[in-house]
């Protein structure tokens, strides 16, 4: 018996011996997730900041939105706000629920090294839930000339600061611009006065060709531009964004939002962006280009489910998406909002978003930001970047790049690091565009920013330098990101080595040509890298940008250096290359005489294809919809109604923030502008000139100078020969002696058009252009002729407009010239 209590005993003993174990693993366990986890895990909190608003006799426009540090001025330019004669500008601040403590303003030159006036505004009127001031700018800037305007506003103890550029100008009809396009969004939207937008658009050959309401321009018909048979109402009312603006042109935005009921009752939102270029002619506005995108916010409670896959309406067909390797977990962007979907439980989530379901406001849904999808496990589980402005949350008012990892299992979002930057959300965005990259082991997060490719560590958030002075044009980035190349000459006409890094190891390989070639990155299909080889006596580069690289030889090659396949026709020679999905379409020419023809182009397919056929986008139409896309998931889905769940974002208390300093030796780029936002930057003056008029767009220079600007040119020009640089007037063409001897900065606009110089001469600079018989210089203009001066020269000459476009065609349209 003793010994039948005893064995009881020692089995109760040991019953509580491991219950007492097993609270004190879980006491443990607690107290060790209390370390690395947050004081609470909740919805990203409101946006706070106020808004502040330009105005032009009681209409607002530029909508600004504070940052919460002070920006390098050299690297924003999302507005310009005119001057009246009297340097007066009226504003109106948005307070929301904030409290104002005070406001001042500052006028800087846009290269921020100096501060013409600091000034603080002493009468705030308040008119219901706004504030009104006007800001008398002192009698420092001069005509004609661009400057920074910072408006700080001190709010419970915070300073907020706003941005946009200021120009005292005289004849810029900015109120005329704004009844224009604010007249023809609400003529689209309520379908009235038909007549004026038949007036004004330019129907062709493309006129209603894809039958889409995603994308529409000045070619679509009066129908289409009303919105056809979708019949929205305004949801939201816009602001117009005046981007750019000179006596003879302008260009402005509009962002709004639309509502419209479908046969179902219930209703759909769409995001709409329009951009509108002008002109003021005759005593009225002329519309020179309209463009409008039509993106549907995504609502999971709107039959999104068809049979093969998510319906996301209308909008683009390029979706951000990606899967895990069993296609089991699809990850999509749509409208500034990540979702999940989880095939095998119909469960959709909302992972990330900056607008919110309700209380939404203007803060919520600008859309100075992007989502990139970094990596999707089988799990469930989403490493991402939200890369711009941040709206809302524990870094509003930060430009950076933020890296969040998402746990399915909790539906929990967990900020990883962000990187603060400087670089204004478009820039930012085509950096992370070039390189993100999250390590296998998930510790590290590679990223390019400014031409450097950082390692940053996830853990001690300390960060280093892999690849340094990364030249634009000069890179690539395979698809998932594991590989980056790049020239290590950093010529994109002239290098002989391309490296090749291999970001889980950091071990690079080189590919070399022979001493007679030259070597070009193309590329990657999927992580096999493409690059092109040309023949150095093939090479026409000798103006920097405008040149020919004819590469005799592709190359597809895998991460171990075995090539893949080697493209290599006789007598043809690939020039340019675009990639779409899994094929590559190549420009081709053939050799005539000493120069090249065009040729009939040719396509690299990519025959590992399986995922990708069975993923994508698709689409189908409606008479009320038209056109809307798909996401396809690779099998055949339920349309029943979801189960929808919207993640939590896990607050710290410490900061997890990383500054990495500001890269003060700018490379010399040049940024294209055009629809009203960044679209290229280049490497070369001419090269960007070229695009840019192809997109009606402007040409800066890194410190925001315009270099070029397509309409800005007047119908004369003459400049005298008296006050011409004695170097322009000797006729040089060789750089080096024009730079010292003007003092300025000289340009190869070699490549570019007559019509295209011109824009030079018409802003005072001469232009020196070769013609068979040597150089001249272009010192004026009128309609029907140009001015040339020969060199030593001191009277000028008619020639007329089009033997100079012959002359100097027939030269290879060689032209130099300089900034201001």
């Amino acid at each position: 018996m003793k010994e039948r209590m005893k064995k009881v005993r020692n089995i109760f003993l040991h019953i509580l011996f491991l219950l007492v174990l097993f609270l004190g693993a879980v006491l443990a366990f607690s107290r060790m997730i209390n370390q690395v986890t947050p004081d609470v895990a909740e919805t990203m909190a409101n946006s706070t900041f106020p808004l502040v608003y330009m105005q032009k006799d009681g209409v607002n426009y530029n909508c600004l939105h504070g940052y919460s540090r002070e920006m390098d001025v050299t690297y924003i330019r999302d507005s310009i706000t005119p001057l009246e004669s009297n340097r007066e500008l009226n504003i109106q601040i948005q307070a929301f629920s904030a409290t104002i403590d005070s406001v001042s303003y500052e006028v800087i030159s846009l290269d921020g090294t100096e501060s013409l006036e600091n000034t603080k505004v002493v009468k705030l009127e308040k008119n219901d839930d706004y504030l009104n001031a006007t800001l008398s700018l002192q009698n420092k800037m001069y005509m004609n000339q661009e400057y920074m305007l910072k408006i700080q506003i001190t709010s419970g103890g915070r300073d907020i600061y706003y941005y946009t550029h200021v120009l005292l100008a005289d004849g810029l009809h900015t109120k005329d611009y704004l009844n224009y396009v604010s007249g023809f969004y609400d003529k689209c939207i309520n379908g009235t006065d038909q007549n004026t937008i038949g007036a004004a658009v330019e129907p062709d050959e493309t006129t209603d060709e894809e039958a889409t309401l995603a994308f529409m321009d000045i070619h679509d018909s009066v129908a289409q531009l009303t919105w056809a048979n979708l019949k929205p109402q305004i949801y939201y009312k816009p602001i117009p964004r005046l981007m750019e603006i000179n006596e003879n042109t302008a260009t402005l935005t509009l962002d709004y939002r639309i509502a419209s009921t479908n046969t179902s009752g219930v209703t759909e939102v769409f995001n709409v962006h329009e951009y509108y270029r002008v002109r003021y002619t005759d005593s009225r506005v002329f519309l020179l280009n309209f463009e409008r995108t039509t993106d549907e916010i995504f609502n999971p409670e709107n039959n999104v489910l068809s049979s093969i896959g998510i319906n996301l309406g209308i909008t683009d067909k390029n979706v951000e998406y990606a899967s895990d390797e069993k296609n089991r977990i699809i990850a999509f962007v749509q409208e500034d909002e990540l979702w999940t979907y989880d095939i095998s439980s119909g469960k959709l989530t909302q992972v990330f978003s900056f607008p919110q379901k309700e209380n939404i406001d203007y803060r919520d849904f600008y859309d100075q930001n992007e989502i990139k999808i970094l990596r999707v496990s089988t799990d469930g589980d989403i490493w991402f970047s939200v890369n711009g402005y941040m709206n809302r949350g524990t870094h509003e008012g930060e430009n950076g790049v933020a890296v969040y990892y998402y746990e399915g299992a909790s539906s929990m979002v967990d900020e990883k690091i962000f990187i603060s930057s400087m670089e204004t959300a478009d820039k930012l965005q085509k950096d992370v565009d070039s390189l993100s990259y999250i390590s296998a082991d998930e510790s590290k997060f590679y990223v390019m920013l400014e031409g450097t490719v950082y390692r940053v560590d996830l853990n001690s958030r300390l960060f280093d330098s892999v690849v340094t002075d990364v030249k634009q044009n000069c890179h690539g980035v395979s698809a998932s990101g594991q590989y980056f190349s790049w020239l290590k000459e950093g010529e994109e006409y002239g290098s002989g080595t391309l490296c090749v890094i291999d970001l889980e190891t950091e071990s690079v390989r080189e590919i070399t040509c022979g001493s007679d070639e030259f070597i070009r990155p193309v590329g990657f299909m999927k992580e096999d890298v493409i690059y092109g080889i040309a023949k150095k006596s093939d090479v026409s580069a000798e103006h920097g940008g405008n040149g020919i690289f004819p590469m005799y030889r592709l190359v597809i090659e895998d991460s171990a250096g075995t090539a893949v396949k080697t493209y290599e026709p006789t007598g043809f020679y690939v020039t340019d290359t675009w990639q779409s999905d899994n094929m590559l379409t190549l420009t081709r020419m053939t050799k005539s005489g000493e120069g090249f023809a065009e040729a009939a182009e040719d396509h690299i397919v990519n025959t590992d294809t399986e995922d990708s056929v069975a993923l994508g986008t698709a689409t189908r139409t409606s008479d009320r919809k038209q056109t809307e896309v798909v996401l396809r998931v690779g099998t055949t889905v339920s349309t029943e109604n979801p189960q929808v769940v919207r993640s939590k974002i896990i607050t710290y208390d410490t900061s997890r923030t990383l500054e990495i300093p500001v890269n003060y030796e700018k490379q010399k780029t040049c940024f294209v502008y055009s629809a009203g936002k960044l679209d290229r930057i280049f490497a070369n003056v001419n090269e960007a000139i070229v695009y840019a008029d192809e997109k009606m767009g402007v040409v800066v220079d890194s410190l925001q100078n315009y270099v070029w600007v397509r309409g800005d040119k007047g119908t004369t020009a003459k400049l005298e020969v008296t006050d011409l640089p004695a170097v322009v007037v000797a006729g040089t063409t060789d750089l080096a002696a024009l730079e010292s001897g003007i003092g300025k900065t000289v340009v190869d606009l070699s490549g570019c058009t007559l019509d295209e110089v011109l824009y030079f001469v018409s802003h005072g600079r001469p232009v020196i252009a070769m013609t068979a018989d040597g150089p001249v210089t272009i010192v004026g203009y009128d309609e029907y002729n140009t001015y040339l001066l020969d060199p030593n020269g001191t009277e000028w000459y008619y020639a007329g407009m089009n033997d100079s476009k012959e002359m100097f065609e027939g030269a290879g349209n060689v032209f130099i010239s300089y900034l201001d």
